[in-house]
């Protein structure tokens, strides 16, 4: 195959150098007044600098503050009057930063050490007198907050105190009543009896003929301890007297095995407890209703009492 000979004018664009270029008649050192911008050049000639920047230059030359000038142009190629700009000495720094012996105590600069920046200003450090209005500020603090939290213990104390009052009224009855109940399953001297009244414990387990009754009972609960609770008002919420409700009944369950009689009536008595339970519930909110409506009423005739 012949070679193929490559035509000059076909030549890549740069391989061929300048013979692509052509004049543009624009002199390279008159570029500002070819764009037009020797007006503005003008200016920037003319412009000084505000007295406020004065003082960062160094070198002005002028026997006087006041007759100090610094051009536009100079200051932006960085060579005000043949001086190149320079940073302030730190002996300067820090005397603009002193105060004088007479004056409060200010800012304070501390060196850095591990660098080479020549400090950082910091609050001044406090006095003795400042630590003591700490000190008591703290304790006041501390103080109040103690007493806050004292005040609000006692509200709640005595607002379960209510609580536990006023449901003791309430579960009298129902107490009284279970106790009343009889399976004929269950004779003691001769009678139909209830099983759940007997409070057993680990000195008259043996007597009662029950020996191994706290190797499966950890918790024991009956009826006669949930009478002496509720005549001592710890049940303060309704929960609380359904929880041992159920503690004595899964204590049945446990010890006694399924189909046993203390077993089924255990079933029944639980099942007794949560019918009546929903108009126990009615009437205990009604209680807190009228409670309620007691307090707003005393608080009112209180608060006329303080406008007089």
């Amino acid at each position: 195959m012949a070679e193929a000979t490559a035509d000059p004018e076909d030549a890549l664009y740069l391989l061929r150098g300048v013979s692509n270029l052509e004049p543009d008649g624009v002199d390279s050192g008159a570029l500002m007044r070819h764009f037009a911008l020797e007006p503005q050049l003008a200016k920037m000639a003319k412009a000084e600098l505000p007295s406020t920047y004065h003082h960062l230059l160094r070198g002005v030359g002028e026997p006087a503050a006041p007759d100090a000038r610094g051009g536009l142009l100079e200051l932006l190629r960085g060579v005000p009057f043949d001086r190149p700009i320079e940073p302030l000495p730190e002996s300067v720094v820090k005397s603009a930063l002193q105060l004088p012996a007479s004056s409060k105590s200010g800012p304070v600069l501390h060196t850095l050490r591990t660098q080479k920046a020549s400090g950082l200003i910091h609050a001044p450090p406090p006095t003795q007198k400042d630590r003591q209005l700490h000190d008591e500020k703290q304790r006041s603090r501390s103080k109040d907050e103690k007493d806050r939290k004292e005040k609000k213990e006692k509200k709640r104390k005595k607002r379960e105190r209510e609580d536990a009052h006023m449901l003791q009224t309430l579960l009298a009855p129902l107490v009284t009543e279970l106790r009343g109940l009889t399976w004929a399953g269950w004779i003691v001297s001769g009678k139909a009896a209830n099983p759940f009244i007997q409070k057993i414990t680990r000195e008259n387990c043996k007597r009662l003929g029950v020996p191994n009754y706290f190797d499966y009972v950890k918790e024991p609960m009956d009826l006669t301890r949930m009478k002496e609770k509720v005549e001592k008002a710890e049940y303060a919420r309704v929960e609380q007297f359904t929880s041992d409700i159920k503690l004595m009944v899964a204590n049945a369950k446990t010890f006694n095995r399924e189909g046993e009689p203390v077993f089924q009536m255990a079933i029944e008595l639980e099942q007794l407890y949560e019918s009546k339970l929903v108009g126990y519930r009615a009437t205990l909110e009604d209680l807190q209703q009228e409670r309620k409506k007691r307090k707003k009423e005393k608080k009112k005739k209180k608060d006329k009492k303080k406008d007089k």
